[in-house]
């Protein structure tokens, strides 16, 4: 083979492998939800409540999670919010007591007010 086939061929193979590789998690829709208020058990997190059912939420009681990277501003108890989402990721996790409902956890990509 000549030079440039080599070329063209590790140029197919490199973006092959960088798309497939790619974990894409995101569910690029805006989601309605309240702020509860802080949770008893999991640190410094809040609980938010979705609104509606969403296809890439977890099961959880009532619609209701625990966040993590909810930016302050919007820690507010009763604030209405906007919300993009994703499951978290198995490095992301933190440890909950068992002092009260033992609610899923949710990553929040970005927020916004209501």
């Amino acid at each position: 083979m000549k030079n440039g086939t080599y070329k063209m061929l590790l140029i197919a193979i490199m973006t092959f492998t960088f798309y497939s590789c790619n974990n894409v998690d995101d569910n690029n829709e805006l989601f309605n939800a309240v702020v509860i208020g802080k949770g008893l058990d999991c640190g410094d997190s809040f609980l938010i409540k979705f609104n509606e059912n969403s296809p890439g939420l977890p099961s959880s009681i009532d619609n209701t999670y625990y966040e993590i990277n909810l930016p302050n501003e919007f820690k507010v108890a009763g604030k209405e919010i906007v919300v993009d989402f994703r499951k978290p990721k198995e490095n992301e996790y933190f440890p909950c007591t068992t002092l009260g409902i033992g609610y899923n956890l949710i990553y929040i990509i970005s927020a916004k007010s209501k």
